[in-house]
Order: C-alpha cells, then structure tokens, then sequence
C-alpha cells in the first residue's frame, strides 16, 4: 500500500488555491475598462478640441487638430484682418514644403475661392536635397531681395541651419515659387495666378471648380489623342521655363493637375538655375524622364534624352554669351 503524506497534500491543495485565486483577480483585471489618465485625456482634448477664437480674430471651420487650427490661424489671420480670406474650407494637399488649403473670400470678392499654399516651419526635405536644388540661385529674404554676400551674420546662420537660418531658407524657397508663377503666369503659362505673399503663405489661383480640386495628372486616365495634346502642352511650359533660365527640379504627373483637357504646372520652390547649378541638366532629363514615362502608358512615343539635349542646346548652350 502506498504511503499518502498528508501534510504535502494540503501544501498543493493550498497551492492551487492560491493559483486560482490570482487568475481570478488577473481575469478580474483584464477585464475591468482601461480608463485613460489625466495626460492621456489632456493629449486627446488638444488633438480635437477647437480653439477658441480671439477677440476679433480668425477662427477656421476647417475640421483639424487644435494644433493645426492654432497654425492656421497664426499664418492666415493677418489676410483675414485684411479682408482677403474668409474662411478656410478644405485640406487640398500636403507636400514636402506646405500644405495647400481651399479658402473661401469676403462677400464682393474678385474670386470666391483661392489656394493658399502654408509653409511648413521646418521642409521635410533632407538637407542634402535642398542643398542640390539651391546650388547656384540666391537666397531671398522676405521682400524678394538676394542675401548678400557681406550679410555675413545670416550667411553664417545659412551655412550653420541655426533657427534664423532655416528660417531664411523656408523664406527664399516661398520667394522663388513666387518669383516663377509671376513670371511663367505673365507669359501665358499653365500655371497657378500668384495673387499674395506674406509671412509662410502664398495665396493663388485656385485650380478647380465647384465639384473640387483639379486631380493631379498621375490619378488621370487619357485618351491617346488627349494625352499627345496634354504631352505637347506641358513641353511648351517646360521649354518657357528654360528659356527664363530655369529647370522645374520636381516635375512629375504628381505636380500637375489636370481639368477640361488643360494640364497646369504647380511647385515651384525648388526651382534649378540652369546655367548656375552643375545638376540643372540632369535634373533637367529626369523631369522630361518622368513626365514622358507617364505619357507613354496613354500611346504617347518620345525620347526624353533626345528632348532634353534638343532643349539644352537652345536655351542654354547656344544663348550664354561668349566668353
């Protein structure tokens, strides 16, 4: 007959008492709600509280994080205050530099919806990248004006990214997108009407209609013979913006839009200096690469090399002066 020890069965029997006791209570745990802290309510009240507006300030009905809204308000305001813009209505696009929203205008207004194009404060751009497309072009300070070489002091702030050199940096890339609306709109290009400029904003046409936003082309599906005419017209803008000496730098089916057969150019911060900038050529072929790409999915035969090259010597080998 086997031997049964009576103290070690009531060790175990206690043992699994107590094991079921803990499950219980880690049962009990789990499922009891997870109220968040204070911190977690505090962090969800600012993402989607709305703000509250100013005396006489500029509150937009825009659905957004408060942190957004509070943005928004600081760099659209001053144009609120001026009667320029009523309200903003619509996120249309967030890019590497700026977000671009659809605003509405006061009561009376030439247009009734304008673009406006925020910068951000700081580019998501890496550093390396916007050193290529700046190599060879001025910075501009917030008037337009180049920053001079004995500007020392914001040179070195430049050259060092501190606060008030990205800050110069953010300001010239907004000058140049203006700069080059003006200029290419005043010559009849497909491009945005550049209407204002002020702080990190720049207000312009809006491209669309009542329904919304213009697609960008890349979303677009085209007829074979409306894509050889779209192709032909965004080449036109293309060789117009050579021949003032510059290379868009960015151009893709992504920076145009696209609407009632009519392609429009947009993004233009980080234009190239073509004859300044010893990356301008390739930079050059690569646009002409990606627009033709998207093209030849539509029956659209090209050779971008044999254009860009065609183009080059034109508008930039065969205009620089001689020495």
């Amino acid at each position: 007959m086997k031997h049964i020890n009576s103290d070690s069965d009531s060790d175990s029997a206690a043992d699994v008492n107590d094991e079921s006791l803990h499950a219980r209570r880690r049962r009990s745990e789990e499922a009891r709600p997870k109220w968040p802290t204070r911190a977690e309510q505090a962090r969800a009240a600012e993402l989607v509280a709305p703000e509250a507006p100013d005396a006489g300030g500029f509150s937009p009905t825009l659905s957004a994080r408060k942190a957004e809204r509070r943005w928004l308000s600081s760099e659209l305001g001053p144009f609120h205050q001026r009667e320029v813009v009523a309200d903003v209505v619509e996120r249309i696009r967030a890019g590497k530099e700026a977000t671009v929203y659809l605003c509405t205008t006061p009561a009376g207004s030439a247009r009734e919806r304008i673009a406006a194009k925020v910068y951000h404060p700081i580019s998501r751009r890496t550093n390396a990248n916007k050193q290529l497309y700046q190599l060879g072009r001025d910075v501009l300070d917030s008037e337009g004006r180049p920053v001079l070489a004995r500007d020392w002091r914001m040179q070195k702030a430049i050259a060092k990214s501190s606060g008030a050199g990205r800050e110069a940096t953010q300001a010239s890339w907004l000058q140049h997108e203006y700069a080059r609306l003006e200029q290419m709109h005043r010559a009849g290009a497909d491009v945005p009407e550049p209407l204002m400029h002020g702080g990190h904003v720049l207000l312009m046409e809006f491209v669309g209609d009542a329904a919304g936003a213009a697609p960008i082309l890349a979303n677009v599906v085209l007829e074979p013979r409306e894509a050889k005419s779209a192709f032909d017209r965004i080449l036109w803008n293309v060789e117009l913006l050579l021949s003032f000496g510059w290379v868009h730098g960015d151009l893709s089916p992504h920076n145009v839009l696209y609407q009632d057969g009519r392609p429009t150019l947009i993004d233009f911060p980080q234009v190239v200096a073509a004859e300044q900038n010893p990356q301008a050529f390739a930079l050059f072929v690569r646009d002409l690469e990606r627009v033709s790409s998207y093209f030849a999915r539509f029956a659209v035969s090209s050779d971008p090399r044999r254009l860009a090259e065609e183009l080059w010597k034109k508008h930039v080998l065969e205009a620089a002066p001689e020495v």
